[in-house]
């Protein structure tokens, strides 16, 4: 995808919870000197003043219009925001409404990583977390990232026409992270990027 010298760099990372996609957005960002606009925390935001104690407690009481007028207020932002450039957005869908929308981006990154992997990582940010507190944590944690990614798979369908489980259809770069760390990713992507011609 070309690059838009005029207003500058616009890459898009993405990817399921606890991927790691935040870790590599804070990196790429940093490298590129590029302002970091994090989706998630903008909607975690909404949901705050909604009232709801965090994420999950609003995915299991909220009905679907809400999640949708949630959805256009940050997607509806981070459009302005990609117009503009010098930016790295950070988002789940933005990579597929950028395509269905035309919007140009400098290079575009889905991470992957398989379930339990995501739920190791969750595990690891917990203190004390051991016998059947471990178990239980897994269990709770592993349902509530699968049914998080079917709700947002439909949403997206629903809302943009997007294709949540093909990613390839919309990113320059699709790359799975289970077996590697923070380092390894970074390392690859930039490599990635740079055989792809994407920044010069």
């Amino acid at each position: 995808m070309n690059n838009k010298k005029e207003k500058g760099l616009v890459i898009v990372v993405g990817g399921p919870g606890s991927s790691g996609s935040s870790t590599i957005a804070k990196m790429l960002a940093e490298h590129f000197n590029l302002e970091r606009v994090y989706a998630g925390g903008i909607f975690r935001e909404f949901v705050k003043d909604l009232g709801y104690e965090n994420l999950d407690d609003f995915y299991n009481r909220e009905k679907k219009e809400k999640f949708f007028e949630l959805d256009r207020k940050v997607d509806e932002f981070l459009i302005r925001r990609a117009t503009a450039g010098n930016v790295l957005i950070e988002s789940k869908v933005f990579g597929g409404l950028s395509s269905k929308e035309n919007i140009p981006c400098t290079v575009k990154i889905w991470l992957e990583s398989s379930l339990y992997v995501r739920v190791k990582r969750l595990a690891g940010k917990q203190e004390n977390l051991k016998g059947l507190r471990k178990i239980w944590f897994y269990i709770v944690n592993s349902f509530n990232l699968v049914r998080r990614r079917i709700k947002d798979g439909q949403r997206y369908k629903e809302l943009y026409g997007v294709e949540y489980g093909k990613q390839e259809l919309y990113n320059d770069i699709v790359l799975d992270s289970s077996e590697l760390n923070a380092k390894e990713t970074f390392d690859l992507i930039l490599e990635r990027i740079k055989d792809g011609g994407y920044i010069k």
